[in-house]
């Protein structure tokens, strides 16, 4: 390949990457647009709002680091769905997959007594486990009798959350509780915080931090992520070639099991303490549009994932003030799926535009 032509690759490929990158900017202004609208539909003032929002999710050092805690399961979901979507699987089973994973992590947390490195390391393990487990059973359903991963993964989300529902409100339930939830864990399965108090971050986003650069590493620097990717992107071709499409399929899944997994058991070993129910607000599915607002770019998830849990942080405050509901945020979420899924209109109008300008120059 002569020099022109890797230079002319190389343009194409960052065209490409700016070309993401705009559509995703485009899409979240038009998201918080449209959301601005249904708040001055309200009755209130959408810039008033916002602003509110913002000082909520960032506006003190404590409000930063509470939305950094918050971002953490929305990273290791998002990447999730990110390594399983290269391998052309869309894995909407990251919510069950969290939820055995943080089962399984407080488990191991109020039942076992160890030391503490020990101990939060085999809780963080169980988690893993069990999120690979529940990400094994759609994998094996798959290629096995062929059950498409969509449904497998959705209907496992509903087991998934009737089971860890009826071992916190029955047989795990603690005594004497007033509200639905395990034992609380052990001191030494508890992550450490990693800034002084009041501050609020413990070594959960370490972990989330070096897992987006695993991720990073794995996709574009290893043979198993490079046959992942050529997967995903063309299949047949990939075959031609001699790559094992459903073995490289299968570990996708599985891997992003066990991503969704650790989600859960970060969530109880640094958050939570117990396992609690309906302690999810859908971190799971939030790791769709996660993932898709940074077109699986494991980079990129740190950006959308803080983005939305800095937005989930903001509207307790905007509620608390302004009266205005935190569904708002998920109604935002939406119009930016919405907005990406029209992925097509925006790079047409973003290359009329280039058009006209050349046009003029």
């Amino acid at each position: 390949m002569t020099k022109e032509k890797k230079n002319e690759k190389k343009r194409d490929g960052l065209n490409g990457v700016l070309m993401q990158v705009a559509i995703s900017i485009i899409s979240i202004v038009f998201a918080f647009l449209v959301g601005g609208i249904i708040i001055a539909a309200m009755g209130e003032n959408p810039f008033k709002a916002y602003s509110v929002l913002i000082k909520g999710a960032v506006g003190t050092p404590v409000a930063l680091t509470v939305s950094l805690t918050k971002t953490v399961p929305l990273i290791l979901t998002g990447l999730a769905v990110a390594v399983a979507q290269k391998s052309r699987v869309f894995n909407i089973g990251a919510e069950g997959q969290l939820l055995v994973g943080a089962f399984a992590a407080g488990y191991v947390g109020f039942t076992f007594h160890l030391p503490a490195p020990l101990h939060i390391l085999l809780c963080l393990a169980a988690a893993v486990l069990a999120g690979m487990f529940w990400a094994f059973i759609a994998a094996f359903l798959k290629y096995t009798r062929n059950v498409h991963v969509v449904i497998a993964t959705i209907m496992l989300n509903y087991i998934a959350t009737s089971l860890v529902q009826y071992f916190v409100c029955g047989p795990f339930k603690e005594p004497g509780a007033t509200f639905n939830a395990t034992s609380a864990i052990a001191g030494t399965a508890k992550l450490p915080q990693i800034l002084p108090r009041p501050l609020s971050l413990n070594l959960g986003f370490i972990i989330a931090l070096v897992m987006i650069a695993a991720c990073w590493f794995l996709l574009n620097k290893t043979t198993t992520g490079y046959e992942m990717r050529a997967v995903g992107s063309n299949p047949d071709a990939s075959r031609v070639g001699g790559i094992n499409i459903k073995k490289n399929m299968f570990m996708a899944l599985v891997i992003s099991g066990a991503l969704a997994g650790l989600a859960g058991g970060i969530e109880v070993s640094g958050s939570l303490y117990r396992v609690m129910e309906g302690f999810s607000p859908g971190y799971g599915f939030n790791g769709i549009p996660v993932a898709m607002m940074a077109n699986g770019n494991p980079i990129a998830i740190f950006f959308s994932a803080f983005l939305l849990g800095a937005m989930r942080n903001g509207a307790l405050a905007m509620q608390i003030q302004l009266g205005i509901s935190q569904d708002i945020v998920d109604i935002i979420q939406g119009l930016v799926i919405i907005f990406l899924g029209c992925d097509y209109m925006i790079r047409y109008y973003i290359n009329h535009v280039r058009l006209e300008r050349r046009k003029l120059a």
